[in-house]
């Protein structure tokens, strides 16, 4: 929309006005023509405030526009993503208080979205989505989604599909999901869906939980009948011991009969022949009952002794003692799921010595590291009487090779003539805290992951350590400046982490963070934000922190390993091209290990290790694939619950694209 000046001055001011707004228009256009001009920024003897380097939605000022020599006017104001600090330079306009407010948000972007504009639709769908400062509105969210959905806007038909997925203001339709997660991509066939992944480990799971039922029920049958037996051989042993107190009592009578006979001289062969088959019917009864009493004994016993069974995965019988378990391809450990009961209640239980957590109904779950050809597993339950039962099994691995390596020799084949863009880093460490317990590892960690990716990937990086919140927030800032709508940005991130409780929000802790105040702290939502003001095309976080994995979403494009060369042209072209926010998280939502790796954490040591032996062209889910797996074998081997996660980032601009790394 433009605002035309009405011209009723005469021609002389007419053209002093004239020159004064195109002296304003060169103002102007010098700041907008400085993308760096936001890195820029003060050292540290003359700060800006570090609040002046988040994100903020900004609306820049008309521009004063000239038509032929009688009219000039001014076009509406135009709102973008960016810094305070930027927008402030460049003269724009933007809530400098209650920014958690988004109502802010809808006055910026609401008219451009009605006027169609995809990128300000999707902006104002997020708004609802996110409900921060007011309810969250989903249907609302899906309407401005689907708008700018239709218009092949990637962004919004990945956030449309989410809503999908999750049943966000519209019924929750997968394979609907999987459709617009397939339009942003721009691939169809050779792409399986994390939420694909997602739906099958879920019927896969419901199909568990089915047989564990059913096995459950068959155990509890097998009680109830032992049960039943028991009740019955103490009937048998009650009628028994009552039979023979009638014999005995018989016996008794036929001695009184027979000595009242001696003495009356009477001949006593029959009582006598008689007394001794009793005798014999006394001597059979009380074997009968000692057999009885044994059978008692032992099925008490049994129904006492704990019980342990393997519900999955199910194991089968071998020429040796021990049942076994082929271990799939490329698997470093293997989930067992069973069931331990006991009359008596237990005292403890262990699978290969280490503690074995038991549910209500005795139910387990615990990864065993697989190591060898073949890995003895040995599960020892012990009764509060002290009772013990002991089940061994065997796993063995299989020996065909792991698809995640078939990968990156595929991979490895083909670079050619496509064009990855540069790749920028920042690398942040930080050990020397002021307020937390001081990290051994972290800075370590970033130095070494900065080498990589100079020496073997190419990237241009930027590496701080023991930084402060302003430290962290202008080095984000000042990367920005360097980077062009085609280039690719890894942030490395280790250190503190924690998480608010009221609000469940996820946060990274500079050096300068205090305990119970937020005020230094960096929120995941801020890290969004800011890289939503980022040009480049494939931006990947990789977060070895605690609760980092707050950021994450679902839905990450996963290649085909089977696919031919062409096929596999044709998806790293169109990854290179589609936008991805992604990030690799060392441990979801929980606490994570600062050692275990030598002079690295665990989580640092394995995702070195593959940056140390990638070659060729690799995604980032693969590594991740291969760092999952190693990350949790070595954690649960020390007793410690650590699972990295991977998966695009919510509202960061992700467009179902791959972050790929290339070497040689």
């Amino acid at each position: 929309m433009h605002f035309k000046f009405t011209m009723v001055i005469s021609r002389s001011v007419k053209y002093w006005t004239v020159f004064l707004l195109a002296a304003v228009i060169m103002v102007i256009s010098a700041c907008e023509s400085n993308p760096g001009a936001a890195g820029n920024l003060p050292q540290s003897g003359n700060r800006v405030p570090a609040e002046k380097l988040l994100a903020v939605d900004c609306l820049l000022p008309s521009q004063i526009r000239q038509l032929g020599r009688q009219s000039v006017y001014a076009t509406a104001r135009r709102p973008i993503k960016t810094t305070a600090l930027d927008c402030e330079i460049r003269g724009g306009e933007y809530v400098a208080y209650d920014r958690a407010d988004y109502r802010t948000a809808l006055t910026v972007w609401l008219e451009k979205a009605k006027q169609g504009d995809a990128q300000a639709q999707t902006y104002l769908g997020e708004v609802y989505e996110k409900g921060l400062g007011l309810k969250p509105d989903y249907q609302a969210a899906f309407s401005w989604y689907s708008k700018a959905a239709k218009q092949g806007f990637s962004r919004a038909q990945i956030n449309l599909g989410y809503l999908y997925e999750k049943g966000l203001g519209v019924q929750a339709d997968t394979v609907t999901a999987l459709n617009w997660y397939r339009k942003a991509s721009g691939i169809s066939d050779d792409i399986v869906y994390t939420s694909v992944v997602e739906e099958q480990a879920k019927t896969l799971a419901a199909e568990q939980n089915q047989r564990f039922k059913q096995e459950i029920e068959r155990r509890d049958r097998q009680i109830e009948q032992l049960k039943s037996s028991l009740n019955k051989t103490r009937r048998q042993l009650k009628n028994r011991q009552q039979l023979l107190y009638d014999t005995k009592e018989k016996t008794l009578g036929l001695e009184r009969r027979i000595e009242q006979q001696k003495k009356a001289g009477t001949d006593t062969a029959e009582l006598v022949k008689a007394y001794q088959n009793q005798l014999q019917r006394v001597k059979q009864q009380t074997q009968a009952i000692s057999a009885l009493e044994n059978q008692l004994v032992e099925q008490q016993e049994q129904l006492n002794r704990p019980s342990i069974e393997i519900l999955e995965p199910p194991l089968f019988a071998t020429r040796s003692n021990e049942p076994s378990l082929q271990v799939r391809s490329g698997s470093t450990a293997q989930v067992i799921s069973g069931r331990i009961t006991s009359q008596t209640g237990l005292k403890s239980a262990t699978i290969n010595g280490r503690s074995l957590s038991i549910d209500r109904q005795g139910l387990f779950h615990s990864a065993v590291p697989v190591s060898t050809k073949e890995t003895r597993v040995t599960i020892l339950a012990t009764d509060n009487q002290g009772g013990t039962e002991e089940f061994v099994f065997v796993l063995i691995a299989d020996d065909i090779s792991d698809a995640a390596e078939q990968f990156v020799s595929t991979t490895g084949r083909t670079a050619g003539d496509i064009d990855f863009g540069r790749y920028y880093a920042l690398v942040i460490g930080n050990n020397e805290y002021r307020n937390y317990p001081e990290l051994k590892t972290a800075v370590n960690d970033a130095r070494r992951v900065a080498s990589l990716l100079e020496s073997r990937y190419g990237f241009e990086s930027l590496l701080i350590t023991n930084a402060d919140r302003y430290t962290v927030l202008s080095a984000i800032n000042e990367i920005k400046g360097k980077l062009s709508a085609n280039d690719n940005l890894l942030i490395y991130y280790a250190g503190h982490g924690e998480i608010e409780a009221s609000t469940q929000q996820g946060y990274w802790l500079p050096v300068d963070a205090e305990k119970g105040n937020t005020a230094n702290w960096i929120s995941n939502t801020a890290i969004t934000d800011l890289l939503n003001t980022i040009k480049a095309r494939h931006i990947m976080v990789v977060a070895d922190s605690c609760y980092s994995g707050s950021m994450t979403r679902s839905s990450i494009p996963r290649l085909n390993t089977q696919m031919n060369e062409q096929h596999l042209q044709k998806w790293l072209k169109l990854m290179t091209k589609t936008r991805s926010r992604t990030v690799l998280t060392s441990g979801g939502l929980g606490p994570v290990l600062d050692s275990g790796g030598g002079e690295h954490s665990v989580f640092a040591r394995v995702f070195l290790n593959e940056l140390e032996t990638g070659d060729g062209v690799i995604d980032a889910y693969q590594i991740y694939r291969k760092v999952s797996v190693q990350v949790e074998k070595i954690t649960a081997s020390e007793g410690f619950n650590q699972i990295p996660t991977y998966a695009p980032i919510q509202h960061a601009g992700h467009g179902g694209g791959e972050f790929l790394l290339v070497n040689g």
